[in-house]
């Protein structure tokens, strides 16, 4: 198997469907080249470690002030790509989805933010400082659907992906990361 950063690898990925298969050696994965591909093109991971995987790739290019939008529909795997973020961010307790709670912080070299926005219809008919614990300038926040408020999330933090989570049959997820 050719590897992903290779020019082979990249001709071979652009198949039919146009799609990148992640496969077990996805560990191998550099940054710039997986996050890359995702941005032109959905990536196919094939169980939830695969997206934990591209999430730990998404979170080495951040820093203190951004903010990544999580979207799909429920049990795409939102939280699965979010722990993964916030594994290769230094968190090392459980990452769970904040549904109930609109958000949790979670200590890390810089702290990291994991903020669910399914039962919130709009941020407008919200306290405006809702959110002022999870999106600040000192911390890099994940937030789950972010339909609701994404003009309030981005006048409060530096949005600088957009990532979409789709069902593709099974534990198949494909994945689309759009940079800001």
């Amino acid at each position: 198997m050719p590897r992903w950063g290779s020019k082979r690898a990249r001709t071979e990925a652009k198949g039919p469907l146009n799609l990148l298969l992640i496969e077990a050696s996805i560990s191998s994965l550099t940054v710039p080249n997986t996050v890359a591909w995702a941005m032109e093109n959905p990536c196919r991971t094939r169980d939830p470690r695969q997206t934990e995987s591209l999430g730990e790739e998404l979170a080495a290019t951040l820093g203190p002030g951004d903010v990544v939008l999580v979207a799909g529909e429920l049990g795409a795997g939102k939280t699965t790509f979010v722990r993964g973020g916030c594994r290769a961010l230094g968190v090392t307790g459980p990452v769970t989805s904040p549904t109930f709670t609109i958000g949790q912080r979670y200590p890390a070299p810089v702290p990291v933010s994991h903020v669910d926005l399914f039962r919130v219809a709009s941020l407008h008919d919200e306290d405006p400082d809702l959110l002022g614990d999870y999106v600040r300038p000192d911390t890099i926040a994940f937030v789950e659907w972010p339909s609701g408020g994404e003009d309030a999330v981005d006048a409060l933090g530096r949005v600088v992906a957009r990532v979409l989570i789709e069902h593709a049959g099974g534990d198949e997820r494909l994945i689309t990361i759009r940079r800001s």
